[in-house]
């Protein structure tokens, strides 16, 4: 019997390599591409014991569906990992929004502590490829993508920051999308500790660990560019850690918030621009404007999730901030905006135009790049589009 490694991407090229060192017998299989290094799959599921998948396949494709009806056990890299006897201590984050940030500012704050650690998961790099260096903390950023293939994983703490609607596109369903969230639990026991927002579903909670909700505390407030939400999670695992406190507090002064991520833009316009591309979510919007000051611009937009932006709007018209809708979804929004008496501009087609009438309007102000939702209607990723919006207000 053999795995299945459905995907030859990251994940994917991680697990053959590993299952190559286990000398484990695997084969691999692509849509887009045959593989020349490792023997390829016949489609043939009867001698398979296992699927590695990876994270972007989803549940529904038909190899996965006709492989649950066969009680074959579908994985992503950081499930297989997790039959390994002996791993480092593991610290989970999950969330749909901030696991990013919350995960490098843990591995910074541990690091400067003495204690060797590393982000993985849907940060970077996977878990299987530096199951030989010795780490003492593995701290795993895991998407709703990887949550419902986690097999054993049995994390000493696990985080659940936040949940808003996202990945319909994945999940087909809120529900389905709630559960694979609260799956990062499922392994835990008595001895390990799960930290949870208090304003989540308790239902879709499982696991015996012990349980702490997030709450302010002496490390809330250390930083103005930084949510309280993450910086009180940070917080909690210090504590719980017994890390000390003035290193972790000089730590986290000294992190530098990673790029379209709520990113200060200097220029000299007058204007302050911020590149907060990577909010692809209302919540992750929403946390953005909570920081920014009252009166702004707001631009936001994309491509069309279908998802719900009443509570991000109505904060929007509760700090007298304007709108500027731009892409695929500036005329839903800009109508929207209209239904709840938002000040909002007139839709406008694309990213350029939208910061060219801000601007504008901007001399004095800050203007947020917050766009809610993908980017795909103009740009490969979140990463494209917020450099787009870089080079544009530096005048390029």
């Amino acid at each position: 019997m053999k795995t299945l490694i459905y995907g030859m991407g990251i994940s994917g090229k991680s697990a053959a390599e590993y299952l190559e060192r286990k000398k484990e017998k695997f084969v691999v299989y692509d849509d887009n591409k045959r593989s020349k290094r490792y023997t390829n799959w016949n489609q043939d599921l009867s001698n398979i014991k296992a699927i590695v998948a990876s994270p972007g396949i989803r549940s529904k494709n038909p190899i996965l569906k006709k492989a649950q009806d066969l009680n074959i056990p579908i994985h992503c890299d950081i499930g297989l990992v997790s039959f390994e006897n002996k791993l480092p201590k593991i610290i989970s984050v999950t969330g749909t929004a901030g696991k990013t940030t919350l995960v490098s500012l843990l591995v910074d704050v541990l690091n400067a502590d003495g204690k060797k650690s590393i982000a993985l998961g849907n940060y970077g790099l996977s878990p299987l490829d530096v199951l030989k260096n010795n780490y003492e903390y593995w701290v795993i950023e895991v998407s709703s993508f990887q949550s419902k293939r986690l097999a054993l994983l049995k994390p000493n703490i696990g985080i659940y920051l936040n949940l808003s609607q996202n990945h319909l596109d994945w999940h087909e369903t809120i529900e389905d999308y709630k559960i694979c969230k609260g799956t990062i639990f499922k392994n835990q026991d008595a001895n390990d500790l799960r930290i949870v927002n208090a304003n989540l579903e308790k239902k879709y909670i499982t696991g015996k660990a012990k349980e702490k909700e997030i709450k302010k505390n002496e490390f809330s407030n250390l930083r103005e560019d930084i949510h309280k939400e993450t910086l009180s999670t940070l917080g909690l695992c210090i504590k719980e850690l017994n890390l000390n406190h003035d290193i972790a507090k000089q730590s986290i002064m000294n992190f530098k918030t990673l790029m379209h991520r709520y990113q200060k833009i200097n220029t000299t316009d007058g204007i302050q621009w911020i590149n907060d591309s990577k909010a692809t979510t209302p919540l992750a919007t929403l946390t953005a404007i909570e920081r920014t000051p009252i009166g702004s611009i707001v631009l936001m937009g994309g491509s069309d999730k279908d998802l719900n932006y009443k509570k991000t709007l109505k904060k929007i018209k509760k700090k007298k901030m304007k709108l500027i809708p731009f892409g695929d979804i500036s005329h839903a929004l800009h109508e929207e905006a209209n239904k709840l008496s938002v000040d909002s501009s007139k839709p406008c087609e694309s990213l350029k135009k939208a910061i060219q009438k801000a601007r504008n309007n901007g001399k004095g102000k800050t203007i947020l790049l917050s766009p809610g939702t993908a980017s795909f209607d103009e740009f490969s990723g979140y990463e494209q589009r917020g450099m787009y919006f870089i080079e544009k207000i530096k005048g390029g």
